[in-house]
């Protein structure tokens, strides 16, 4: 039988990995990346104590300074939306778990995703699916992981675990390790022809098609741009929040086609329906053209391309390809 090392945290997904991984690989460790340095939590020692399974820590507070927080803190105040799970699981956690993994060994989490030997594809949870955030993870990375929920509901993990007697941390876990400072200085509120019409309290506090916070205008207004170099903030009406077109640039290629031009479909947040466009890959770069304008289209988030239900690769979204 194979050997794994799975990634825990101590939420019941995780916990539902490594319950997986009990029965199924000859021999089992499991690793807390320690990002924060409180350690790992209680139910992930118990857990993988009552499973037989011996818990290591890996200190990875400098990596996610380096790697997670400064970059994300840089992209806020260039007036970014940057995505920090990504970030995170591509550079930091499984980075490290990949660096200490045997021979022939699984690199195990309880991310809902599926792999296979044609490459990564979404989760059968659709309201879970994780995909998206695992599509900067590089080829050689990917190519050791198993994602043992993704056939799963997040109802059943949860069944499995509380079967088994294990302990978990019963919250869901956070979207970020950390919080953010986003403050900024106040600065003009304008629309796209300059018209000042108020104050914001921080370019950090805003992201594109934000509406909340905006402040009343006499009609429904949102954020369009920011523009960080003025500390200005664009507002504008829900028809200037679309765009036909967008440029990813730092492509992770997973599966990417060889043409230079090609169909696909393009998610553009966490939360986003994937849209149909034609992608035009230049090296590290991609110009999207979409089938239809899209709506908030924020620079900082993933551009994620899919082909039905697997993952092409990935890109950060820098603007249109006028402004890449």
């Amino acid at each position: 039988m194979p050997d794994a090392l799975v990634c825990v945290s101590g939420g019941v997904d995780s916990t539902a990995a490594m319950l997986i991984c009990a029965g199924r690989y000859g021999s089992v460790r499991a690793l807390f990346v320690d990002v924060r340095g409180d350690g790992p939590p209680q139910q992930a020692g118990e857990a993988a104590a009552m499973l037989g399974i011996r818990l290591d820590t890996m200190d990875a507070r400098e990596a996610f300074l380096r790697e997670v927080l400064g970059p994300a803190e840089e992209s806020y105040g260039r007036g970014l939306t940057p995505n920090p799970c990504a970030l995170c699981n591509s550079r930091v956690k499984l980075a490290l778990a990949g660096s200490i993994l045997r021979p022939g060994e699984a690199l195990v989490t309880g991310h809902y995703a599926v792999r296979t030997g044609e490459g990564l594809f979404r989760g059968r949870d659709r309201s879970k699916d994780q995909s998206y955030f695992l599509a900067l993870v590089p080829r050689r990375i990917m190519d050791a992981c198993v994602f043992p929920l993704g056939r799963l509901t997040k109802d059943g993990a949860r069944r499995m675990v509380e079967e088994a007697g294990l302990p978990f941390i019963p919250r869901e876990s956070q979207d970020l390790c950390f919080v953010p400072d986003r403050r900024g200085e106040p600065g003009p509120v304008v629309t796209d022809d300059g018209r000042h019409v108020g104050v914001h309290r921080g370019l950090g506090h805003y992201t594109v098609g934000q509406r909340r916070g905006v402040g009343a205008h006499g009609r429904p207004m949102y954020v369009i741009r920011l523009e960080p170099r003025e500390n200005r903030l664009v507002v504008g009406e829900a028809e200037e929040l679309y765009s036909p077109a967008c440029t990813a640039v730092g492509i992770n290629d997973l599966e990417m086609p060889r043409e230079e031009v090609f169909e696909a479909e393009v998610q553009l947040r966490s939360r986003h329906r994937p849209v149909s466009g034609t992608v035009a890959r230049k090296g590290d770069r991609c110009d999207v053209a979409f089938r239809t304008p899209q709506k908030a289209v924020a620079p900082g988030q993933l551009a994620v391309f899919y082909r039905r239900d697997r993952v092409l690769g990935a890109g950060t979204i820098v603007g249109r390809p006028s402004d890449g």
